[in-house]
């Protein structure tokens, strides 16, 4: 699609200055903390969506067993070049290379804001198969309505697709793909605010 192959060629120009924006990981270490009080140490956990792997790092020094997969083979290794030494894999969070009910544990932290609309349900649904029962998924996305292209990324001309969703629009999805939620919250963001929810699969 379109939208997916000119936001994926854009992470491959921005995905320095992006690894070197990003890794103080401000906000989102609260989530991190929100997140791991509901995953035991030892646990499988896949981070969607990982970038450079700056959670998939965090998650592995808290004794989580984590690994990352992101669509850019270029966001990854702009983690490399930083030192940033986590199992990681290229691949598309709508088809994953892993087996049934294969993990405790999804991080999905900002990874489904690029994801056009009617594609969020076969990704929910694949995070539910590899998913164990009972096991649990946090995800963020943009909060607000609508979706546009973003021609300039971090003062470079590198356009990305964004999409936007309210609590009304995103949790019925949720829940048809078997979730149910147990927490949720907003975040104040630089570039907007963003929707957070933990659930657990069925």
């Amino acid at each position: 699609m379109r939208e997916i192959d000119q936001t994926q060629a854009a992470y491959r120009r921005i995905a320095a200055v992006y690894a070197d924006t990003t890794v103080e990981r401000g906000q989102i270490l609260h989530d991190l903390e929100a997140f791991m009080k509901r995953v035991p140490a030892h646990s499988r956990v896949l981070d969607v969506g990982c970038g450079p792997g700056f959670d998939t790092a965090i998650l592995r020094e808290r004794q989580r067993q984590a690994v990352g997969v992101d669509l850019s083979w270029h966001m990854m290794q702009s983690g490399r070049q930083r030192g940033v030494d986590v199992p990681c894999a290229q691949a598309d969070m709508c088809s994953l290379p892993i087996a049934a009910e294969a993990v405790d544990a999804v991080w999905a932290c900002a990874s489904l804001l690029h994801l056009p609309r009617p594609l969020l349900p076969s990704a929910f649904a694949e995070f539910g198969r590899i998913l164990r029962p009972g096991g649990i998924f946090y995800m963020s996305v943009k909060l607000g309505d609508g979706e546009q292209w973003s021609e300039q990324s971090y003062k470079q001309q590198a356009p990305r697709f964004f999409v936007y969703w309210q609590p009304e629009t995103i949790d019925p999805l949720l829940a048809a793909a078997g979730f149910t939620i147990t927490d949720g919250w907003q975040n104040a963001g630089q570039y907007g605010p963003w929707l957070a929810r933990l659930s657990y699969k069925h």
